[in-house]
């Protein structure tokens, strides 16, 4: 399978915890997110819910979809549509 880009931010101690396990394991960084990644959707699949303990996260995601209309663009322009400036 081929694979793509994604940048995406850590806080610190995701950053520090994936370092050690990178040295600890010898195998590069990326390759322990996907893993993650990997177990967090067939986990998802076979639950069909997020994991997420946090209420306010559960909150903030049960208004994901409400809206209707808008741009179709939105999801990838969105810089365009919140600062005035495309990418």
């Amino acid at each position: 399978m081929s694979k793509v880009r994604y940048q995406m931010f850590l806080d610190e101690g995701q950053k520090e915890t994936l370092k050690r396990l990178q040295r600890d394991f010898k195998i590069p960084a990326a390759e322990i997110i996907r893993n993650a990644l990997d177990e967090f959707l067939v986990k998802y699949k076979k639950e069909k819910t997020l994991p997420m303990g946090d209420s306010m996260t559960k909150k903030l995601l049960s208004v994901a979809g409400v809206c209707k209309g808008g741009p179709k663009d939105l999801a990838d322009r969105h810089d365009k549509y919140l600062y005035g400036v495309s990418k």
